[in-house]
Order: C-alpha cells, then sequence, then structure tokens
C-alpha cells in the first residue's frame, strides 16, 4: 500500500520543510493516493460492505422478532457461535448429546469471556450480564421457547437430516438454521417436513466469535421470513453477512477449493510450499493457502475428500500430497507436523526436508517432470480460479452481487482488502487480460474451462460490477 509510507513522508516533509511548502508537498501526494487503485479497491469495499445482506427482492416479509436462540453442538464451533450471539445481547441455550461435551463447551465459553475480561476488551459488569444469558440444557424438548435454533453438530448429512427431524417435531414454528459449511440445505431441509419452510443456513466461519464473515444460504424451501431473521440475527451480531444460493460450498467454500487445488497442483509440478504461500503473501493475503491448511486441520480436509471419493471423476487430475502427509498421521499445528514443521509448540511452521522429499517423490510417481514456477505464475493460477469460477457463481444466482463474493473472500480467507476482493482486482486488471489468461491456463493445466459467463462479458466490455 501506498498511502502509510507516503504518511511517513509528510511527517518527514513538516519538519524539514517551510510551512507553506510542507502543505504543498501533502496535497500533492493527497492527490496521488486519492486515484490510486488501492483507493478505488477501499472504496468499494466500503460501499460493498454497506449492500452485502440487502436483497433486491425483499418483498413484504419481516424478520421474527429473536431474543432467544438455541444451539445444538457444543464443540468449537457451537461455542464460538455462542460467544457471538451472548455478546450481541441474545439468551442462548446449549444443547449437546454428550453431558461431557457441553460440559466442555459451557467452560471453554466462560474461559473466552474471561479473557476478554482480563484483555478489557469487557468490564466485569458485562461479563456478568454476558454470562448470565447462558445456559444448558439436556434435551431439545428444553429448547421449547427459543425463537431459532442454530445447528452446529458434526458434518454429516445423516446425523444434520436426523436432528432436523426431531427439531422440526419438538418445536413447531422455529426458524432452524443449520451451521454446514458444505452440505446440501434443500436434503437437510427436506427432513423437516412440513416445516421445511423454516430451514435456513447460516454459515458462520471458524472461530465464530472472531470472524466476522457470515454466509446465509436460502434453500429451495427457505421462507422469505427465515431468510430476513437469519440476515438481521447477522447484522446485530456484527457480522458481515452474505447472501447465497445452495450448492456444494456455497459461495466462500466453493471457491476456495479451486484456490487450493491450484496451490496443490502447483506443489506437484515444482514449486514448494514455502514459495506458494510466500507469493500469496507478497500479493497481499493474510496467510498463504498451506499455513492455513495447517492451521485448520488437515484431517478436516482429508475427511471431506474421503466422503466424495465416490462421486469423483477419475479421469481427472487429483492431487495426492495432502493426502499422503494425511496417511502418515500428520494432521498440522495440532500433532506438530503438517506441510511445515511445528516444533516445540511453535505456531510458526518451519520448511521440513521430510515433506519437500515426500513432494518431489510425488511428483514422479504421478510422472510429472518438476520445472521451474515463477511467483506470478502462483498468484494467476490461484486468483484467476477464484475469479474464473466466481463468474460461475454469479451466473448461477448463487451469489446476489460480484461485491459479496469479494467480501467473502476479504473476510473469511485474508483476501487484501486494498485490492478490493477477487471480482474487484479482475475488473480493475481488466477482464479481456484475465480471460486471455485463463484460455491459456485451460490450453495447460485440468480445471480451466473458461467461465461461458466470463466470456460474455468480456464479449460486451462489461465487468463484474
Amino acid at each position: 500500500m501506498r498511502a502509510p509510507l507516503v504518511c511517513i513522508d509528510c511527517v518527514e516533509a513538516a519538519f524539514t520543510l517551510p510551512f507553506d511548502k510542507g502543505l504543498q508537498f501533502e496535497r500533492a501526494q493527497f492527490e496521488q493516493c486519492v486515484i490510486s487503485d488501492e483507493a478505488a479497491a477501499l472504496r468499494h469495499v466500503f460501499f460493498a460492505e454497506r449492500q452485502a445482506g440487502k436483497l433486491d427482492r425483499s418483498g413484504e416479509a419481516a424478520p421474527a422478532p429473536v431474543e432467544n436462540v438455541g444451539i445444538i453442538g457444543a464443540g468449537t464451533m457451537g461455542s464460538g457461535i455462542a460467544i457471538a450471539l451472548l455478546k450481541a445481547g441474545f439468551s442462548v441455550r446449549l444443547y449437546d448429546t454428550a453431558l461431557s461435551s457441553l460440559q466442555r463447551g459451557i467452560a471453554r465459553i466462560n474461559q473466552a469471556l474471561d479473557r476478554d475480561v482480563e484483555k478489557h476488551r469487557i468490564d466485569a459488569e458485562s461479563r456478568r450480564r454476558i454470562g448470565g444469558r447462558l445456559s444448558s440444557v439436556e434435551s431439545l424438548e428444553a429448547l421449547a421457547g427459543v425463537e431459532l435454533v442454530i445447528e452446529a453438530a458434526f458434518e454429516d448429512l445423516a446425523v444434520k437430516k436426523s436432528i432436523f427431524s426431531k427439531l422440526a417435531s419438538a418445536l413447531p414454528g422455529v426458524i432452524l438454521a443449520t451451521n454446514t459449511s458444505y452440505l446440501d440445505i434443500d436434503a437437510i431441509s427436506e427432513a423437516a417436513g412440513e416445516k421445511r419452510t423454516n430451514v435456513v443456513g447460516m454459515h458462520f466461519f471458524s472461530p465464530a466469535n472472531l470472524m466476522r464473515l457470515l454466509e446465509v444460504v436460502r434453500g429451495k424451501h427457505t421462507s422469505q421470513a427465515a431468510l430476513m431473521t437469519a440476515l438481521a440475527i447477522g447484522k446485530r451480531a456484527n457480522k458481515i453477512t452474505v447472501i447465497s444460493g445452495n450448492c456444494h460450498g456455497f459461495i466462500g467454500n466453493r471457491l476456495y477449493a479451486c484456490y487450493q487445488r491450484e496451490a496443490q497442483f502447483l506443489i506437484e509440478e515444482g514449486a514448494l510450499p514455502e514459495q506458494v504461500d510466500a507469493a500469496l503473501t507478497s500479493f497481499g493475503f493474510a496467510m498463504g493457502p498451506f499455513a492455513v491448511a495447517d492451521l485448520a486441520g488437515l484431517d478436516i480436509s482429508w475427511a471431506n475428500r474421503k466422503a466424495m471419493a465416490a462421486t469423483r471423476d477419475p479421469d481427472k487430475r487429483y492431487a495426492v500430497v495432502a493426502d499422503q502427509i494425511c496417511e502418515r498421521g500428520w494432521f498440522g499445528q495440532k500433532t506438530g507436523r503438517g506441510f511445515y514443521l511445528y516444533e516445540n509448540g511453535s505456531r510458526r511452521g518451519a520448511v521440513d526436508p521430510e515433506i519437500t522429499a515426500l513432494i518431489v517423490k510425488a511428483s514422479q510417481g504421478l510422472g510429472i517432470k518438476r520445472r521451474e514456477i515463477s511467483d506470478a505464475e502462483i498468484v494467476q493460477r490461484c486468483v484467476f480460479a477464484i475469479v474464473n469460477e466466481g463468474a460461475n457463481v454469479l451466473a448461477e444466482n448463487i451469489a446476489e452481487r460480484a461485491s459479496d463474493i469479494d467480501l467473502a473472500w476479504l473476510y473469511g480467507y485474508g483476501f487484501p482488502r486494498w485490492r478490493g476482493g477477487p471480482m474487484h482486482y479482475a475488473s480493475a486488471l481488466g477482464l479481456e487480460t484475465v480471460l486471455n489468461q485463463v484460455q491459456q491456463f485451460d490450453r495447460e493445466h485440468d480445471f480451466w474451462q473458461p467461465s461461458p459467463f466470463l466470456t460474455k462479458l468480456v464479449e460486451e466490455g462489461g465487468d463484474f460490477h
């Protein structure tokens, strides 16, 4: 970013130039900054944030009044959601099938609130009031009286369908939200029978009490009232709320799969995790994809890949390195090894020679001749993969607007704010430039079929916004 460095120059000028010359210098620097790409991107984000969560076709439906929320699942996600809602002024009843899990969840929430007091984020009186709105229950029937239930159970369709079937019977009239990050909202809602219109997706990002992104997912049966209620909850909880249609992974994780796919292919072709991460953090990402994977836990995505194995096209390229790492029991930071080595409890990964050797051997096994890969190719492969699939997401009406995709990546995945998000970045770069590169990648690599919508925009001289 240019502006922070210019601020330093202006302070220096205040000490070294006469007063009137200093003012002239400051004005000249301002005039350059205000027309910069960074300023345009930040203005785009400003307006995107204010547009998020708004429907162009909201009709007459109003959100239902909600003060009491039930949360099913007292694990890390359920506890995080509880903290976010408690701080927003809601009363929360936490439920888990296992009493021990419920007790750990309550303890986790109280510890987080105590840390907030220690760090002076809240005072002792606020802590007392917030904690007083939390209770635990040991049956679904004990959730009677809440206006909204958020399910944050294990990411398994059968488990979630069982829960929603029971909820529809035990709590008729209550809005039922699922925190699923990948699964089919419509399949979940079918389990609620006649109450399926009450079902909506509320995908919080982990840790839910810290991450500001919330995807509100509308299924084909979701009523306007349920949708508007979920949006209102997100706004009150100070979340950046984007609306998504129903598809595998919704907006954020659907595009993240494309981003991670290219990162994985790049290390099989000649790059290494540390080069890919360095190239993308230099571009402006908060963390690189391999550092993020280690932080999140490699076993989570591994379980998802195994669950999807039966539906995967065996004739299409598949990245093998992450699976081979997981087969060794190395799941990232929590096990001390993943794509990086974490010695003595360190949270900063070090290059692991065994991983380097594993990657080189994997390339040989796949018959891939390793080559030198530039940082520019790394950035283009990873970012343009997001953009190309983002165009498909827009064409399918999964996202309400391109700026919602930008916000999902800014607040969910650490895309640089000063670049405005992937769709704004592509428009600023020029969609013809992006399409030409996508077409070249399509000739050289798998999974790069240019989006028909991207092609159409280029032909018509338009952009995503």
